[in-house]
């Protein structure tokens, strides 16, 4: 190899001050210039002297903090590597030290990734949800049900070393759970070993008429893979299998609630637009009550894509949702953008500017063709004036509901918090 042969020159430029590219090539020039014009008198030198030479370039070549690795046990397979491409570079040549390098450097990765845990965190279904707002009674079925569904997110390398750890890490959910989701967004790798067995943990969930999900797969692994790409090329991801892929942790959750919702038969229908009456916000309230609020509604459609408001747009409406389903995204600069919520039929959204007045913090767009109830600030209070009670069990249900995904929130942070790696 090219180095091989400059590699004491190089270390003494180095040692000797040398920093810049300019430096190794004033060492090369001058190299030349000696080895041209100089070569007599260098070769009257006495070999004892070149001898200290190359002896004091020996012992500056010496890492000496290599010898901190002995220190820890830990590291002490670190400079087992170090010594033994000393001494077959002493005994044989750089290149085979070389190729025993990367070889003994090969196993020690191995050795790592098989005695790390393959599970980052692990969840239940009854402690993460969606980011689909769900109503009251929506909620309570979800988290009755939530051990159906177990989240689990991935990371490190998935191949034949950790096969056995991944078994071991999805064996007991498989007894309990139906649904199983595979956050794989830290993952370095996958081999045909670990789709191989994430092919047979599929098989066993379809048994129980159950899905495999994966979420937040990366798109270009440091290998250069496109790991979606490839779960389709090995059959793992292809239609007709019980294995779907998703773009987001979000994404399966709401598909995985959605099913549960629909075997309860308490998902929500479509079918035509709400009315005030059949909203959870004003249940139980009186025919002149709602009428008069009825009559302060300003009703409005929008079709899907419509951006109904925009971050920083001044408004104090309060839309309710007759039908369809609206999303709410913080804009990230660019086209980037995340996503904090979707609400559906039955819900509402554009509360906080509706009370405190302020400018909008987020976009809300429809994502389906939708109906909406809208409820301006000004005719609210115009309303309260008369009908101080409707005013008062309006806010009041606001305030319910709002508590109630803060009680949801909360117990998500919690659950993120508490799980640590598996």
């Amino acid at each position: 190899m090219p180095g091989a042969g400059t590699m004491g020159a190089t270390l003494v430029n180095l040692t000797s001050g040398g920093q810049t590219r300019a430096s190794a090539m004033i060492e090369g020039a001058l190299v030349l210039v000696v080895l041209l014009a100089l070569s007599p008198l260098v070769g009257g030198l006495p070999i004892a002297a070149l001898a200290g030479i190359l002896m004091l370039v020996g012992a500056r070549m010496i890492d000496w903090r290599s010898f901190a690795f002995l220190r820890n046990r830990s590291t002490v397979l670190d400079f087992a590597v170090i010594a033994a491409v000393v001494v077959v570079a002493v005994g044989y040549s750089l290149v085979v030290a070389a190729a025993v390098g990367v070889a003994l450097a090969i196993l020690l990765f191995i050795r790592e990734q098989i005695g790390s845990s393959v599970v980052h965190r692990r969840s239940s279904g009854g402690e993460l949800f969606s980011k689909q707002v769900r109503l009251p009674d929506e909620m309570k079925l979800l988290q009755a049900r939530g051990g159906e569904t177990a989240i689990l997110e991935l990371q490190g390398s998935l191949f034949f070393g950790t096969a056995d750890r991944l078994y071991n890490a999805l064996e007991p959910e498989l007894k309990t759970r139906r649904f199983i989701i595979l956050d794989l967004q830290r993952v370095q790798s996958v081999d045909i070993t670990a789709a191989h067995l994430l092919e047979q943990i599929e098989d066993r969930l379809a048994e129980r008429k159950g899905s495999l999900l994966f979420s937040d797969l990366p798109r270009n692994l440091p290998s250069g893979r496109d790991i979606q790409r490839y779960f389709g090329e090995v059959g793992l991801a292809r239609s007709g299998r019980h294995a779907l892929v998703f773009d987001e942790l979000d994404g399966a959750l709401e598909w995985v609630e959605d099913r549960i919702l629909e075997e309860a038969h308490v998902l929500r229908a479509e079918e035509k637009p709400l009315e005030l009456s059949e909203m959870d916000l004003f249940a139980g309230r009186k025919p002149e009550t709602l009428a008069a609020l009825d009559a302060c509604m300003e009703q409005r459609t929008c079709t899907a894509g419509d951006k109904i408001f925009a971050v920083g747009d001044a408004g104090d409406e309060l839309f309710l949702i007759r039908r369809g389903a609206v999303r709410i995204v913080l804009p990230l600069g660019g086209e980037e953008a995340h996503h904090l919520a979707t609400f559906g039929r039955g819900d509402f959204f554009g509360e906080m500017a509706f009370l405190d007045r302020d400018p909008r913090s987020a976009d809300a767009i429809a994502f389906s063709d939708t109906d909406l109830y809208v409820l301006s600030r000004e005719r609210f209070d115009a309303i309260a004036a008369e009908h101080r009670r409707l005013a008062a069990q309006l806010l009041g249900g606001l305030a319910r509901v709002l508590a109630i995904r803060l009680r949801y929130a909360n117990a998500e942070l919690r659950a993120l918090r508490s799980t640590g790696s598996a």
